[in-house]
């Protein structure tokens, strides 16, 4: 990949559209956290659930009930995937189908914006660490610092939650794509003592970013095999604490939903082969795609509901 793959030129796109997403009143950019911190915190908290334990980042609405979960942006290239669907079976014990998840990892390739998205992303661990009791939340680890080039953040959702974490929340059916020959469907029910259901805390959303004739930005549905290693795109996620063994609270960084914005970064021939020898002769092959009705990004997926959950009312 290293060969063919226009790196400078896939730098320059994460950190432009980067840069564009300050001026994006729709999302929460971690890029760009930083300037509104204050503002942020202001309209913004962490809240304890009962149903399914967890804390999370919500915004108030007129009543106490009213609340949305946070949900946050950022761009950079997909270094590495786990996305549906599964191809076979996993050959694993029914206990274990709650580890079964779709997820990425991301690079920024050294660009500024996605530096401070991560020390954003470590600010809001800390912002959790101040909430809960000193000493139980785990070192966060969905992001890895290395060279700046090679600074990753991982990711990822579960398929399925177990029934007994999921009491009073509705089961819902996967999205087209995600189980389309129903393996997930049916390992869900298979076993008597470890039964699992899909919820809409378990859904990603799958897009392509496009743009109309008149330049504006608009989202259309695509389906997650279309997705490659390479591609530039807008991750949303939220960050949720759970309660792990042995008293400590562990954070989460949860994928809401994938949008390509730009998939196309091989170097020309020229590019490749400098000198004036032959170069190879390029194969052409085919690839059909095809959309139906425009989505909007912004109404289905600006804030996850937690309609479904208990709030502690400690």
């Amino acid at each position: 990949m290293e060969k063919l793959y226009n790196f400078e030129q896939a730098r320059n796109e994460i950190e432009q559209i980067s840069i564009e997403s300050k001026y994006d009143e729709e999302h929460i950019s971690l890029a760009h956290i930083g300037t509104i911190e204050t503002f942020f915190w202001e309209r913004n908290k962490i809240q304890q659930f009962t149903n399914p334990a967890s804390w999370r980042i919500v915004t108030q609405g007129e009543t106490d009930e009213d609340l949305e979960e946070a949900v946050f942006t950022i761009r950079g290239m997909i270094h590495a995937k786990e996305l549906p669907p599964l191809k076979t079976k996993p050959r694993i014990s029914a206990h274990k189908y709650k580890f079964l998840r779709q997820g990425i990892t991301l690079v920024g390739l050294g660009t500024p914006t996605f530096t401070k998205a991560l020390e954003a992303i470590d600010h809001i661990h800390s912002q959790f660490d101040r909430h809960l009791q000193e000493g139980t939340l785990e070192t966060q680890t969905a992001t890895i610092r290395g060279d700046g080039v090679s600074d990753e953040f991982s990711i990822w959702n579960r398929y399925l939650t177990p029934s007994r974490e999921a009491k009073g929340t509705q089961a819902i059916p996967f999205l087209p794509g995600v189980d389309p020959t129903g393996i997930l469907r049916d390992m869900a029910q298979e076993n008597c003592n470890y039964t699992y259901v899909h919820t809409e805390d378990n859904q990603v959303h799958y897009f392509a970013a496009l743009r109309d004739a008149q330049g504006n930005s608009k989202y259309e549905r695509r389906e997650p095999h279309t997705f490659r290693i390479g591609d530039i795109v807008e991750a949303q996620v939220s960050f949720v604490v759970i309660p792990v063994k042995g008293g400590r609270r562990k954070m989460l960084s949860v994928l809401r939903s994938l949008a390509l914005i730009k998939g196309n970064f091989k170097k020309t021939e020229k590019e490749i082969y400098p000198s004036e020898a032959p170069m190879p002769k390029a194969t052409s092959i085919k690839r059909r795609s095809g959309y139906t009705n425009e989505t909007s990004k912004h109404a289905e997926q600006k804030k996850r509901r937690t309609e479904d959950m208990c709030i502690d009312s400690k």
